[in-house]
């Protein structure tokens, strides 16, 4: 039962520690975005920033794949950039409404959202900022 208190608290804790909560404050996840005709992985980072929270998307191989900002008090998130791929205004629209939802689930504790509408999922892990030689 005390192994049981304790996983909730543990879970809790790391509910809120998804989003960057401090202003400046950086959080980085490993991103894995799959869709009906490929996928996306890489890293995403996620930064504070007054009452936003602004994100990026990176591949393997350092191209900013999405670049956004969700406003905390708008409840909206906006595309600075994507990747040519998804560059079309009608997957854009549902690119930031799934972000919205990802970002929500995170404000829950879970990195991971999927579009059954659409078949898209998103999967963050949380990756450790310490580098160890």
């Amino acid at each position: 039962m005390l192994f049981l208190a304790i996983l909730l608290c543990a879970n809790s804790l790391s509910a809120q520690q998804l989003l960057p909560v401090g202003e400046g404050e950086r959080k980085q996840f490993s991103a894995y975005i799959e869709m009906p005709r490929g996928y996306v992985s890489g890293i995403c980072i996620l930064l504070r920033d007054g009452q936003q929270i602004k994100g990026s998307i990176f591949n393997e191989f350092g191209i900013s794949a999405i670049d956004f900002s969700y406003d905390e008090q708008r409840d909206k998130v906006k595309l600075y950039e994507v990747v040519k791929m998804l560059n079309r205004w009608y997957i854009k629209r549902v690119i930031r409404r799934d972000l919205r939802e990802l970002i929500h689930q995170m404000q829950q504790g879970k990195p991971e959202y999927t579009d059954i509408k659409h078949n898209i999922s998103f999967k963050l892990s949380p990756l450790n900022d310490t580098i160890t030689p």
